[in-house]
């Protein structure tokens, strides 16, 4: 795992592209979907003209500043060194319970999951941010609270 799950700056997340379930865990921001929605929005907000491109902060997003089924390959790619096991995450989750909670809350503590077969966005984010707010057009972005409601059984194969 090249990084550890911290919430709120590092987030776990599930990505399902053509069935395939794949976990991740790095910075929180780059899984802001439509980064240029996130600038126009806060343009509007301090009365600034829009604009029609932005830039990416992070590498794995240059070309990929609009997070959509077209992309998905190339940012998957740039992410690949993000990509961690649902074995990790377990592991992981459970030392950290024995260690700073007594053996409580072992669960995988997932923020967001983007299924781009079915264009939806949910976020499981309970730090200020709407996530879920910032997709491409055509995407559905929903906030759940509970990840259990949400995040199908077969993703958590464990290997």
């Amino acid at each position: 795992m090249k990084v550890e799950p911290n919430f709120p700056d590092t987030v776990v997340v599930l990505v399902k592209h053509e069935e395939k379930y794949t976990w991740y865990v790095s910075e929180k921001e780059l899984w802001i979907m439509d980064l240029l929605e996130l600038d126009n929005a806060f343009r509007r907000k301090f009365n600034q003209p829009e604009v029609t491109e932005t830039e990416a902060d992070y590498e794995e997003r240059v070309g990929c500043e609009i997070l959509s089924e077209k992309n998905i390959e190339q940012f998957q790619e740039a992410m690949k060194d993000f990509k961690v096991s649902y074995t990790e995450l377990i592991d992981y989750f459970n030392l950290y319970s024995e260690v700073y909670l007594g053996g409580v809350n072992s669960e995988v503590e997932t923020s967001f999951y983007l299924d781009f077969d079915n264009k939806i966005f949910y976020s499981f984010f309970k730090e200020p941010g709407s996530y879920e707010d910032f997709v491409p057009t055509g995407w559905r972005g929903v906030f759940e609270k509970d990840t259990k409601k949400i995040i199908p059984e077969n993703a958590k194969v464990k290997g």
